[in-house]
C-alpha cells in the first residue's frame, strides 16, 4: 500500500510581515539591513516553531506559517495566536533589544490540501486553499503592530482569547468578510455548563425500563452534543440488564450514504427476505402469520415487495407494516423483555421515526433507548405521554470526568480541566502519549490530531476504508488500499486496539460516527471519488442499487466530477451504470413509500443523465414519485417533461399516458389544474398509441384513468364513464392479464353498485370470484367485503353470511383501518337481524381499536359501526353507553350532525344542527347513514 502524501487537512495559516525595512534601507544600508532582517526572521521563526507550527516558505518581508500540519494538534488555531502574541511581544520590546521592525499578522483557520512530502522535507508549496489567501489579505489589512484573525478562527478561540471586533471589511478577491483584532490570548473563560451526574439519567432509565418490564411501550431519547457519552450511557445501562432481555441495537447513517433502510435491515439481523422468513418462522407457529409478518417487515427494511401492502393507500400501509413489528415483536418478548438501542436516531429518515414512535404507543411491551443529538427532540415530532423519556446529557461533573480519565489511562488535573466534562474529548486526551497544553476546541481537531499519532501507512488504510462507510470488512479496506488481506487485517486488528475501530458481526466498524468523519475527510477529491468508483465496481453486489447509488454519486458528483473525470474515457460508462443504480434506487423507496428519499434519488439520476431518453425517464420517475406525495402540480410538470424528451428521441413509452391521465384524476391536489382538453387529448394519444403497438394491457388502463378522471372532475356526468370502462374491460380480456381483467371488471361493478343496479352485478361477480383464489390478502378482502354488500343488497342472507365470515378471518391479523371494513360490513348484517348484541359487541371493539391506534386514518365504516352500537344501546335504554360512542369521531368525511341523528333521536336528544347540515348538503339523511 502506497501511502498517500496529500492530505485534506484543517490548519491555521498564519503571515507575518515584517514592516520598515524599505525605511530602514536607507538607514542602514543593505548589508546591515540584511543582518537584521535574517536575525529578525530567526527569532519570529523560533517563536513559531515553538508553538507547534511549521514555517512553509519567506515571500519578500512576510513569513507564511501553518499549525496543522505535518502534525494536527487539538488547539492549532490557539497555538497560532500565541505565536502571533509571542512575535508581537518580540517587536514591541524591540527598542530593548536592538532591532528596529515592527509586523503586521493575518491568521485564519479553514481547509486545505497539504502536501506531506513537502511539509517533511522541503516546506515549500506545502498547502492549497482558500484560507491560505484569507489569512494573507488579513495580514495586508492589519496595521503595523496588529494581529487580525478570520470568522473561523474567532470562533475556535472564542473562549481562550480577547478580541475586538472590527467593521466588516471587503478583501480583495473574496468579498466582504468580518475580521477581529486580537488583544490577547488567555481572555474570558468559557462559561460553565451546569453539570449532571449520570447516577440520574440511569436512574431515569431505569425507571422507564420499569415501566416496560410492567407491560408498557416505552420510549427513551437520550441527546447530547457529539462526544457527550451518549452511546457509553446506553451501553453502561444495558449492561447490567442484557441477560434478562433481549437487546437488539443498529445504528443509523445519513439516509444518502446507507439508504433508509439500513437501520431497520440491522434490527431485523437479516439481508434477504428468505433469510427473514426463516428467522420468523423459528418463532411463529402459523404459517398465514408467519406470511403477514414477513410481508410487513420485509416492506419497512425494504429487502422484499408485497403486491398487497404496494396496493394500499399510504396510510393503510404504513398501518400493516406497524401491525407486523407489534407481532413480531411480541413473538420475541413472549419470555423477556424487548430492548430495541437505536444510535444516532436524529440520521434515521422520518418515516422510520414514525415507525418508532409509533411502535412505543400502543402494543406488546417494548423498550426502545435512542440517542440523538440535540435538535432530535424539537423536530422529530415525537408525540407526548407518560411512557416518553426525553434526557438530555451535558458535562460530567469532574469527579466523574476524573474517573473516567482514569479509565482511558490518565487522569491529571489539566486534562480533566481543558476536556470540560465532554467525555468523548477526555478519552481522546487520555489516550495521547503526547502531552497537550490545552484543552480541545473542536472534536476535529481531537480527533486529527490522534490520526496524527498513527503510522502514515494505518491513517491512509483508515481514510480509505471510510470510502466503504461506516461499516466494512478486511477484505473492504484491503481492496481500496490495493493491500495484502493478511497485512490489511494485521493493521485493522491495531486499529481494533487502538480504539479507533469495533469488531462487528460482519467485520469492522469505525469506533465514533464522527472518526469515520475525520479520517474521510482528510482524502483529496480525486482519489477519494476514484475510491468511490472503483468500490462500486469491484466490492458492491449489482443488485444493491441503494449503496451502488451512494457510491456512485459520491465518485461522480458536481462540481468535483467535472474535473476529477475530465477526459477520462471511462466517463460515459460510469455515468450510465451510475444512473441506472439510482433510477433502481430510487424505485425501489419508492415502491416502498420512502417518497422523500425517491425524489432525492430521481433528482440525482437527472442530474446523470446523458441524454433524452435517459432524462424522460429521470423526469418519468420524479413525476412517479412527486404523484405519492399528491403533490400533483410537480408530478404533472414532470410527466410532461418526460413526454417532450421521449417524444424528441422518438420512443414515447405508452404506460406514460397511463401516468399523465392518473396524475390528472387527483385534481384536488392542484394549485393550477391542466385543462380539460389537455387531459382529454393525452387518453386519446395514448389510446391511440397503444392500439396502433397492439399494448392491450396499456389500452385497458389507459381506459380505466380516463373513466376515473371524468367521474372525479365531471360530476353528474357519470354515465359518460361507461364506454370507457367498456372499452377497457374489452381491451383486457383480449390481453389476458389477469391483473387488469381484475381491475377492468372491479371499475364496472362500482360503476353498477354507485347506480345501484345490483341486478346487472351477479355475472361479473361470478367472473371476479373465479379468479379469487389468485388475489393476494387484500384484494381477496376487498372481494370479500364487495360480495358481502352486493349479497346482502340482492338479500341473499346465506351467502351474505358467507361473504361477512371471509372478511372477517381475512381481515382480523391486518391493521386496525381495514379490520372495522369488514367488521362494518357484519354490522350491517347483524343490523338486519336483529342481533343487537353483536352490534354491541363490534361498536366496543371498534372503540377499542379508536383508542389503541390513535395514529391510524379511519373511514366511514368505522363511524358507521359506531352508529349502530349507539342505536342498540339506545333500543335497550343504556343511555351513557350509547352516548360514550356518539362521542368518538373516527373521521372528519361524514357530518357529525348527520351520523348521530338516528341514536340520537332514539335518545329524546333534540339536533337542530341535522337539518341544517343536511340542507348544506342537499340530500336526504339515509344518503350519509345508509
Amino acid at each position: 500500500m502506497t501511502a498517500v502524501r496529500e492530505e485534506r487537512r484543517l490548519v491555521t495559516c498564519m503571515f507575518v510581515d515584517v514592516v520598515g525595512s524599505t525605511e530602514l534601507t536607507m538607514r542602514f544600508g543593505a548589508e546591515r539591513l540584511k543582518r537584521e532582517l535574517g536575525a529578525a526572521f530567526g527569532e519570529i521563526s523560533r517563536l513559531i516553531t515553538a508553538h507547534g507550527g511549521t514555517v512553509e516558505k519567506y515571500v519578500g518581508d512576510a513569513i507564511y506559517a501553518l499549525f496543522g500540519a505535518p502534525i494536527a494538534h487539538e488547539d492549532d488555531a490557539l497555538r497560532a495566536l500565541r505565536a502571533a502574541e509571542a512575535i508581537r511581544d518580540w517587536c514591541a520590546a524591540g527598542a530593548g533589544h536592538g532591532h528596529p521592525f515592527a509586523i503586521r499578522v493575518g491568521i485564519e483557520t479553514g481547509e486545505a490540501v497539504v502536501d506531506l512530502a513537502a511539509a517533511e522535507h522541503t516546506k515549500q508549496q506545502m498547502s492549497v486553499g482558500p484560507v491560505v489567501n484569507v489569512a494573507a489579505r488579513l495580514q495586508q489589512r492589519a496595521e503595523p503592530g496588529e494581529v487580525l484573525v478570520g470568522p473561523m478562527t474567532h470562533e475556535a478561540a472564542e473562549f481562550s482569547a480577547a478580541f475586538d471586533a472590527l467593521p466588516e471589511t471587503e478583501l480583495k478577491g473574496l468579498g466582504r468578510m468580518p475580521m477581529w483584532r486580537l488583544l490577547t490570548v488567555g481572555g474570558p473563560e468559557r462559561p460553565a455548563l451546569p453539570f449532571v451526574g449520570r447516577d440520574a439519567e440511569l436512574a431515569l432509565l431505569g425507571h422507564a425500563h420499569q415501566r416496560a418490564e410492567k407491560g408498557r411501550c416505552v420510549l427513551a431519547v437520550v441527546s447530547g452534543p457529539p462526544g457527550q457519552g451518549k452511546t457509553r450511557l446506553v451501553q453502561e445501562f444495558l449492561r447490567e440488564r442484557a441477560s434478562a432481555a433481549l437487546v437488539i441495537g443498529t445504528r443509523c447513517r445519513p439516509p444518502d450514504e446507507t439508504g433508509v433502510f439500513a437501520p431497520v435491515r440491522a434490527l431485523l439481523g437479516v439481508a434477504t427476505i428468505d433469510e427473514l422468513a426463516e428467522q420468523v418462522g423459528r418463532i411463529c407457529s402459523n404459517d398465514a402469520e408467519c406470511e403477514r409478518v414477513v410481508a410487513g417487515l420485509a416492506e419497512s427494511a425494504g429487502i422484499g415487495e408485497s403486491g398487497a401492502l404496494a396496493r394500499l393507500p399510504a396510510a393503510e400501509r404504513e398501518d400493516e407494516i406497524v401491525n407486523a413489528w407489534r407481532r413480531y415483536i411480541a413473538l420475541l418478548g413472549t419470555d423477556r423483555l424487548v430492548v430495541l438501542a437505536v444510535d444516532d436516531i436524529h440520521w434515521a429518515d422520518p418515516w422510520v421515526v414514525r415507525l418508532i414512535d409509533r411502535l412505543t404507543f400502543g402494543g406488546p411491551r417494548l423498550l426502545v433507548v435512542a440517542t440523538a443529538r440535540p435538535e432530535f427532540a424539537d423536530a422529530a415530532g415525537i408525540r407526548p405521554s407518560g411512557d416518553r423519556f426525553f434526557i438530555e446529557l451535558e458535562g460530567l461533573e469532574p469527579d466523574e470526568a476524573r474517573r473516567l480519565a482514569a479509565h482511558a489511562g490518565r487522569d491529571d488535573d489539566g486534562l480533566v480541566e481543558r476536556a470540560e466534562g465532554n467525555p468523548l474529548f477526555l478519552m481522546e486526551l487520555a489516550r495521547s502519549t503526547r502531552e497537550r497544553e490545552d484543552l480541545p476546541l473542536t472534536l476535529q481537531g481531537a480527533l486529527g490530531a490522534r490520526l496524527d499519532q498513527l503510522q502514515s501507512n494505518e491513517r491512509v488504510l483508515l481514510s480509505l476504508a471510510a470510502v466503504a462507510g461506516d461499516a466494512f470488512s478486511a477484505a473492504d479496506a484491503a481492496f481500496l488500499a490495493d493491500a495484502d488481506i493478511a497485512e490489511t487485517a494485521r493493521s485493522v486488528g491495531r486499529l481494533v486496539d487502538l480504539q479507533f475501530l469495533d469488531t462487528s458481526a460482519s467485520g469492522y466498524r469505525f469506533h465514533h460516527g464522527l472518526v469515520r468523519d475525520v479520517a474521510y475527510s482528510r482524502l483529496l477529491a480525486a482519489e477519494r471519488m476514484r475510491a468511490h468508483a472503483r468500490f462500486a465496481r469491484g466490492r458492491v453486489h449489482a443488485e444493491d442499487a441503494e449503496l451502488l447509488a451512494y457510491h456512485w454519486w459520491e465518485a461522480l458528483r458536481p462540481p468535483d466530477g467535472e474535473w476529477v473525470w475530465a477526459d477520462d474515457p471511462a466517463l460515459p460508462a460510469m455515468r450510465r451504470d451510475a444512473f441506472h443504480a439510482h433510477l433502481a434506487a430510487g424505485r425501489r423507496h419508492a415502491d416502498h413509500a420512502a417518497v422523500d428519499q425517491a425524489v432525492d434519488l430521481n433528482t440525482r439520476a437527472l442530474a446523470l443523465a446523458d441524454d433524452d431518453t435517459e432524462k424522460g425517464a429521470a423526469h418519468r420517475a420524479l413525476g412517479q414519485a412527486y404523484q405519492q406525495l399528491l403533490r400533483q402540480d410537480e408530478a404533472w410538470s414532470h410527466l410532461r417533461a418526460a413526454l417532450d424528451l421521449y417524444r424528441n428521441a422518438g420512443n414515447i413509452p405508452v404506460e406514460l399516458y397511463v401516468d399523465l391521465v392518473k396524475a390528472a384524476k387527483f385534481y384536488g391536489a392542484f394549485r393550477q389544474r391542466p385543462p380539460d382538453e389537455e387531459v382529454l387529448g393525452l387518453a386519446e394519444q395514448g389510446a391511440a398509441a397503444a392500439t396502433a403497438s397492439r399494448d392491450l394491457v396499456a389500452l385497458a388502463k389507459i381506459r380505466l384513468q380516463h373513466a376515473s378522471y371524468m367521474v372525479n372532475t365531471h360530476e353528474g356526468e357519470t354515465d359518460a364513464t361507461a364506454p370507457y370502462v367498456e372499452a377497457a374491460i374489452a381491451a383486457a380480456h383480449a390481453s389476458g392479464d389477469a391483473v387488469v381483467q381484475r381491475q377492468a371488471i372491479s371499475a364496472k361493478l362500482g360503476q353498477l353498485e354507485q347506480a345501484g343496479r345490483y341486478d346487472e352485478m351477479g355475472p361479473l361477480m361470478s367472473e371476479i370470484n373465479r379468479t379469487v383464489e389468485g388475489l393476494d390478502t387484500v384484494e381477496r378482502l376487498f372481494s370479500a367485503n364487495r360480495a358481502a354488500s352486493y349479497h346482502f343488497a340482492m338479500a341473499d342472507r346465506a351467502a351474505n353470511e358467507e361473504a361477512v365470515a371471509e372478511a372477517i378471518r381475512l381481515a382480523e391479523p391486518m391493521g386496525a383501518h381495514n379490520r372495522t371494513h369488514a367488521w362494518a360490513q357484519a354490522t350491517e348484517l347483524y343490523v338486519a337481524r336483529g342481533d343487537w348484541a353483536r352490534v354491541k359487541d363490534l361498536a366496543a371493539n371498534t372503540a377499542k381499536l379508536l383508542r389503541e391506534a390513535k395514529d391510524t386514518a379511519f373511514c366511514g365504516n368505522a363511524a358507521g359501526i359506531l352508529r349502530d352500537g349507539a342505536i342498540a344501546h339506545s333500543l335497550g335504554g343504556a343511555r351513557d353507553e350509547a352516548l360514550a360512542l356518539l362521542a368518538l369521531a373516527p373521521t372528519a368525511d361524514v357530518e357529525p350532525a348527520i351520523l348521530t341523528a338516528i341514536p340520537r333521536a332514539l335518545l329524546g336528544i333534540a339536533s337542530p344542527e341535522t337539518d341544517a347540515a343536511l340542507a348544506a348538503k342537499g340530500r336526504a339523511w339515509w344518503d350519509w347513514v345508509g
